[in-house]
C-alpha cells in the first residue's frame, strides 16, 4: 500500500524481484555446469573411439598376431587411455574376430570406455 501517492517500487517488490532473478541465475549456472560435464564426456568418448578405430585399422593393414589377449598398451598421443586387443578364431576359415577394448589410463582394472569389434580375414 502506497502512502501519499508516490511513484516507485517498494522494498518488498525489489526483494521479490531480486529473489526471482537470483533463482533464475542459479538455474542457468546449473545448466551451464551440466553442459560442460556432458561436453567433457563427449570429448573423452570421441578420443576413445578414435583410438580404437586407429588401432583396428592397423590390424586391417598389417598381419594379425596370434590369437589371444594382448597386454595393456598405451600411446603418447592418447595418454588418458590404455587398450587391449583380443584376437579369436572363428568357425569361418581364415576369419578372425578382433576386439579392441579401450580403458581409462591404468589398465584393465579401470572402467571400459569403448569396445570395438571387427572381423578380419587373412
Amino acid at each position: 500500500m502506497r502512502v501519499g501517492g508516490k511513484k516507485g517500487f517498494t522494498l518488498l517488490e525489489i526483494v521479490v524481484a531480486l529473489s526471482i532473478l537470483s533463482i533464475s541465475f542459479v538455474a542457468l549456472l546449473s545448466a551451464q555446469t551440466r553442459a560442460m560435464i556432458v561436453s567433457a564426456n563427449a570429448m573423452e568418448l570421441t578420443g576413445a573411439v578414435t583410438l580404437a578405430r586407429e588401432e583396428m585399422e592397423r590390424y586391417h593393414i598389417k598381419p594379425l598376431p596370434d590369437p589371444g589377449v594382448s597386454e595393456p598398451k598405451k600411446r603418447d598421443d592418447y595418454p588418458e587411455f590404455t587398450w587391449v586387443t583380443e584376437i579369436r578364431e572363428t568357425p569361418v576359415n581364415r576369419a578372425f574376430e578382433v576386439t579392441i577394448r579401450v580403458f581409462e589410463a591404468g589398465g584393465k582394472d579401470k572402467p571400459e570406455v569403448v569396445n570395438l569389434k571387427s572381423y578380419i580375414t587373412k
